[in-house]
């Protein structure tokens, strides 16, 4: 829920409105947001209405308000109502085209219209075609990169090795011209998708290092709270099995025993430390004269 923290940003920007005994247009979108989170869609929903009738039309207030009603009209479960939500969203557009919040609605609607209907997901050309609309409007934004993403990973939902190649392509060009991006974890992730596609082991490993390093940490957390257990899983795995590259694996799983001893998978580790064992022996064997 990004675009729920710019929306609330957004609150401070115009008059305080009237709050009335609800309290300020701030402190009622705050609410509404955390009723939202709640599942409480119908309290939340008459927060975000109060304050968009309280407020000037194309204030920061009502566009945040009409955003927040837009979201939860989509997104609530159950009793979704697209139509609405699409209309809301629209509403934000029009009001103010450059606004963030407009920004962030264009994206919110390409992600409609790639959502599964009745269980089913939709063709891939209007998802593409849905998500390169706001990639070619806002390519600098966040909401631009996020897009990017988003039909990236939907063309990986059915792949077959021509496409998954573009997609790799696609990925590491934009690797190579945003060294910044807050996205460079998710792309190494889909990156290593494409390469387990395409039977790409070693790439594939590197991909997991890159996408571990280039992790957003929350620098409020100490080192020693941030759970590294399924970072060494997966290296350790595919050192194994797919790199082949044992002594990296023995590396991992140990680190993964020694730091996570209550953890289910520490039996498997240790299972597999001895097969390794077991294989580099018989190997052994077989080579002596």
């Amino acid at each position: 829920m990004a675009a729920a923290a710019v929306a609330l940003a957004f609150c401070a920007g115009c008059g305080a409105g009237r709050g009335g005994s609800g309290g300020s247009p701030a402190e009622r979108l705050a609410r509404g947001w955390e009723r939202y989170r709640l599942g409480e869609f119908i309290l939340a929903l008459k927060d975000f209405e109060a304050v968009a009738q309280g407020a000037e039309s194309g204030c920061s207030n009502q566009l945040a308000a009409l955003y927040a009603q837009a979201t939860t009209w989509s997104l609530r479960r159950p009793d979704e109502d697209k139509v609405r939500a699409e209309r809301l969203y629209r509403e934000v557009i029009a009001l103010a085209p450059t606004n963030d919040l407009a920004v962030w609605s264009w994206l919110a609607l390409a992600r409609m219209k790639a959502a599964p209907v009745g269980g089913e997901i939709p063709p891939l050309p209007p998802q593409v075609e849905a998500y390169q609309e706001v990639i070619d409007r806002f390519p600098s934004h966040p909401a631009g990169e996020e897009a990017f993403f988003h039909q990236q990973a939907a063309r990986l939902e059915q792949p077959d090795e021509a496409r998954t190649r573009e997609v790799l392509a696609a990925l590491e060009t934009f690797l190579g011209t945003h060294p910044q991006s807050p996205w460079r974890s998710t792309a190494y992730g889909l990156v290593g998708h494409c390469c387990a596609v395409l039977g790409l082991k070693d790439r594939r490993l590197d991909a997991a290092f890159e996408a571990f390093r280039s992790a957003e940490i929350d620098p409020a957390s100490p080192p020693s709270a941030r759970d590294m257990s399924t970072f060494y899983w997966q290296v350790a795995t595919l050192a194994e099995f797919e790199a082949g590259d044992f002594a990296m694996a023995r590396e991992y799983y140990r680190k993964f025993i020694a730091e996570y001893p209550r953890e289910q998978r520490v039996f498997v580790a240790k299972q597999e430390l001895k097969r390794m064992d077991e294989l580099e022996a018989q190997i052994r064997r077989q080579e002596q004269p």
